[in-house]
């Protein structure tokens, strides 16, 4: 298997496209640290993995918490060749209602989490000769709309900040690329009724594919950019939204 023995890390691991994320790479026999805010949840995934997969509580706007993290991760599989950056915050406020507090953390975790993670993470694959960093964005970043300002800004600053990361670390043999998912049938959305198509917003139906993605896509698409297939691929961007972007 392409993933066998590979050690990733996997911000943002808890639940929906993350969670999907820690099941996958452990089923396609890597070995997986889950990083998540909410320590219940990853601790959940770590049960009954023999093994696989390291459910580690952290707070990605915190240096200190995301040191501690990969410590965990070098200390239990030996180092990292893989890292996803899926940890955000999603304000879904208007302009008027961000206050500082919103701000700090969601750039804490969006932005400045990143880079922490990034950093790290490169020192880590430089040990092992080399690895793969995979950022997300959203399809908002292309298609904005109300009450995301704070979100698609962010979003937009990890575009910039892969390709930026992607010249910086290529001498590390060290490939970083993003993925940019459309609206996604997360466990959450499903739970609200959004499977029903007749209750999808008319935003979400003007692509070609007119759907919701599924987590499984999403994931697809993540293993793709994380594997050999994608070897010469560095600083992408690769859309996955049911051609919602070009409408």
């Amino acid at each position: 298997m392409e993933f066998q023995g590979k050690v990733v890390l996997i911000t943002g691991a808890g639940q929906n496209i993350g969670e999907g994320l820690v099941r996958r790479f452990a089923k396609e026999g890597a070995r997986v640290a889950a990083v998540d805010l909410n320590g219940s949840l990853v601790s959940a995934l770590e049960t009954g993995s023999n093994g696989a997969i390291l459910g580690i509580q952290g707070d990605m706007s915190k240096l200190a918490d995301i040191e501690k993290a990969f410590d965990l991760a070098v200390e239990k599989f030996g180092g990292v060749d893989i890292l996803v950056n899926c940890a955000m915050v999603r304000a879904s406020v208007g302009l008027d209602q961000l206050d500082e507090r919103m701000i700090d953390l969601a750039t804490g975790v969006g932005i400045k989490g990143l880079i922490f993670c990034s950093r790290r993470a490169a020192r880590e694959m430089r040990k092992r000769g080399g690895g793969v960093i995979l950022n997300f964005s959203t399809f908002y970043t292309r298609t904005p709309h109300k009450e995301r300002v704070l979100y698609t800004g962010i979003k937009g600053a990890v575009e910039a900040l892969t390709r930026a990361l992607a010249v910086e670390l290529g001498d590390s043999k060290v490939r970083v690329n993003a993925v940019a998912p459309g609206p996604v049938l997360t466990a959450n959305r499903a739970a609200q009724g959004h499977a029903d198509p007749d209750k999808m917003e008319p935003r979400y139906r003007v692509g070609p594919m007119a759907r919701f993605g599924t987590v499984d896509e999403v994931v697809e698409s993540v293993l793709f950019l994380c594997s050999s297939r994608s070897s010469y691929c560095t600083g992408a961007l690769l859309r996955v939204d049911g051609g919602l972007t070009l409408a």
